[in-house]
């Protein structure tokens, strides 16, 4: 994913920032172990969020140890012990990293990219589509759908913002089982609406010098960041804080026993947080280690 679904550090309980930095940490080892230690450098809050997610849901509590972390040998901190669930969350990180590295290479004609996937990602990309089979196929009939409303120079955010949603509402059924319920579906649906209109937001600058394209560009004469968010501020709030407030609505439905603070504070504020500025800089805000 994206690294857009972040957590309000500075307004979060102690005990819910060390479990939430628990559920990151124990999900960067988990993607050394299943996968490699470079896959490691793929480890995003939107995955960690997903995780949390899905225990909540599941009603499992997840086994935390102390232990270091390879950037720092000495200080131990709580560490998330490797589960079932967190090695479904790493394979579906894995086949949707190998997804948006297509995309971009298909997009930006990326040497790097291509030769990322190819190296390091593929073969653990391989690997983890056989636990999914039928996930992967939609992925990837949603990517082309996506593919082919950019070809077209599509005008509405919400045409292509829905492919990479209904993405959001596949992974909810299959990693959360008979669990899945209508608010969790459409609190996945909203959240992915809102990621894909965040980083298309986020990107914009990029998106017009190199010539992509973006839903937000279409029919805007573009000059730089500060008139584009100046000049489209309204349309921009609009469509962040209707994701936003649905999502809100959506989470008041579900009823968990665990972690709700983490989801809260995640979901209330961070997402608030991120939201405001992204409206607001210039430069970019896609944040992707705690």
């Amino acid at each position: 994913m994206f690294g857009y679904v972040i957590p309000d550090k500075l307004n979060m309980f102690m005990k819910d920032y060390y479990g939430y930095r628990a559920f990151y940490c124990g999900l960067c080892k988990s993607i050394g172990k299943r996968c490699s230690q470079l896959m490691r450098i793929g480890t995003t809050y939107d995955m960690t969020f997903l995780n949390v997610f899905a225990h909540a849901i599941l009603d499992v509590e997840l086994e935390m140890k102390s232990g270091t972390c390879v950037l720092n040998r000495v200080q131990k901190k709580l560490i998330g012990c490797d589960d079932e669930i967190t090695r479904r969350v790493v394979d579906i990180s894995t086949i949707l990293a190998h997804y948006k590295c297509v995309d971009d290479i298909k997009d930006d004609k990326s040497l790097s990219k291509k030769f990322i996937d190819k190296a390091v990602i593929k073969r653990h990309y391989k690997k983890a589509k056989k636990s999914f089979i039928e996930l992967d196929g939609y992925i990837n009939e949603k990517y082309a759908e996506l593919a082919k409303l950019e070809s077209e120079n599509c005008p509405s955010v919400d045409r292509v913002a829905d492919c990479f949603a209904m993405i959001m509402t596949k992974i909810g059924e299959v990693l959360l089982g008979d669990k899945y319920d209508e608010p969790t579906r459409n609190l996945l649906y909203n959240l992915g609406k809102w990621v894909y209109c965040a980083d298309a937001i986020d990107d914009v600058d990029d998106d017009f010098k190199k010539g992509k394209y973006n839903p937000f560009l279409q029919g805007y004469e573009y000059k730089d960041k500060a008139a584009f968010l100046e000049d489209n501020k309204e349309k921009l709030e609009f469509v962040m804080m209707s994701c936003y407030n649905s999502v809100l609505n959506d989470f008041d439905k579900i009823k968990v026993k665990k972690y709700e603070g983490i989801l809260t504070n995640v979901l209330w504020y961070g997402m608030l947080n991120n939201t405001r500025e992204l409206l607001r800089r210039s430069e970019k805000c896609k944040k992707v280690h705690i």
